[in-house]
């Protein structure tokens, strides 16, 4: 027993000893930096820590491709790698918001090896502002798309806010209440924007902040490539005073009142559907379910109440509904709206099948205009077509305090239609 052991422990001794004669390379201290340039500005691309990075391939030993490794880029748009091996890559900025490069071949790593490389961004987000008024932060810029020809579909301008200097879409504080501040656009630059280079200014906000803080704000803006990473404005330092608190006399951060699944009912028929409580309005064509509309609770039965505002023509069976409103009533004070419609969120049950003409509208006076009447209300857009994690917005104005309803209006004459949102705001912007 004791020969046996002794052969082992000699045979691991000889394995260790093989094993220290063998791995006897010198440890990795190439260092490789430089930065990521706009190409319109000349100035760094800004980023958000980590979000993408630039591909390296050792050409050094084999004319074979051999695997990628990945170089981090910054937040400042830079990148710095202290830890690599002398010897020939290949280098290519990959998956960041910008049109495509081509490889940088053949690049010498010694010592100390800088490299910089030249992109040309999808979007350019200009003229950033932001506004802190009491505890309520506003976010403002436009879009700049010098280069519009195959430019992929927009998809978002979303806020970022965070707590340290470190902001983006890797670093952010991710809670629901920002998150929906988005302004989704899902559309080509020619529908969103036309033949300009730069959009109309986009508002973001307001957002609630907390008195004492400190925030790091920005936006970021992308397109729908592959790859889906954002375009930054810079980051703008705010801090919020320890006093600060909000003006009681500020109007409401959304004048709908029961916007938000789950929504409660007031009549219902005890299984599914019902009507809207806390101002909601429908008028008798919207009201095809038993003389109700605007609740929909769920087809599983009363045990399952999905609670939801919705309406719908699913069947052939079913009454058509022509010029179906749902909507509420706002004395608004002279300013500056947006009303959103939102399907990204909560509701078990969010829904929008067909493509029946619905719309969003908002309109001077106590009700909403016919669908062949759009032209007269103060904003309206059809929302056929949105998907599950989309949102629906409006902007409009009023000089002086008005009566102004805002809600729904739809033509749903074919069968498989309807809509179930998650929330709804009408928010005073300027």
């Amino acid at each position: 027993m004791k020969k046996i052991l002794y052969i082992i422990l000699g045979v691991i001794m000889v394995s260790v000893t093989s094993c220290l004669d063998i791995d006897n390379w010198d440890e990795p201290d190439v260092r490789v930096h430089g930065n990521i340039i706009d190409s319109y500005t000349g100035e760094n691309l800004l980023s958000s820590q980590g979000e993408w990075g630039i591909r390296i391939w050792e050409r050094t030993w084999t004319e074979s491709v051999p695997n990628n490794q990945n170089l981090t880029v910054k937040q400042d748009g830079s990148y710095n790698n202290s830890k690599l091996f002398a010897g020939t890559y290949d280098m290519l900025p990959y998956g960041g918001p910008f049109w495509p490069v081509d490889t940088t071949k053949a690049i010498v790593f010694d010592g100390n090896t800088e490299q910089d490389f030249t992109v040309t961004p999808y979007l350019r987000l200009t003229d950033f502002e932001v506004s802190l008024n009491g505890l309520k932060l506003m976010l403002k810029c436009k879009l700049n798309a010098p280069v519009r020809e195959g430019l992929p579909n927009l998809v978002e301008i979303k806020p970022f806010l965070s707590l340290t200097t470190f902001c983006g879409a890797t670093n952010n504080i991710n809670i629901g209440e920002y998150n929906n501040m988005r302004k989704q656009i899902n559309k080509s630059w020619e529908e969103e924007v036309g033949d300009a280079e730069t959009s109309d200014v986009y508002r973001i906000g307001p957002m609630p902040v907390k008195a004492g803080y400190t925030y790091y704000v920005r936006l970021g803006a992308n397109v729908n490539d592959a790859n889906r990473k954002y375009n930054y404005t810079e980051i703008v330092k705010v801090e919020v005073p320890a006093d600060a608190v909000n003006d009681p006399n500020e109007v409401p951060a959304n004048f709908f009142s029961n916007a938000q699944w789950p929504f409660s009912r007031s009549e219902w028929d005890g299984n599914r559907w019902g009507n809207l409580s806390g101002g909601w309005i429908t008028n008798e064509a919207m009201r095809t379910r038993s003389g109700m509309g605007g609740y929909d609770g769920g087809w599983e039965g009363p045990d399952n109440d999905k609670q939801s505002l919705g309406f719908e023509r699913w069947g052939e069976g079913e009454t058509p509904i022509e010029n179906g409103k749902l909507y509420q009533t706002f004395e608004l004070p002279a300013g500056e709206y947006r009303f959103t419609m939102s399907l990204a969120g909560e509701n078990p049950i969010i829904s929008n099948s067909g493509d029946d003409p619905r719309y969003i509208v908002a309109a001077l006076g106590e009700t909403l205009p016919d669908i062949e009447d759009l032209s007269s209300a103060l904003a309206s857009t059809n929302f056929a077509g949105l998907g599950n994690d989309g949102n629906a917005s409006v902007e409009f104005s009023v000089a002086e305090k008005t009566t102004v309803s805002a809600g729904f209006v739809v033509n749903f004459t074919g069968t498989e239609q309807n809509v179930r949102p998650s929330w709804l705001k009408l928010e005073k912007i300027d």
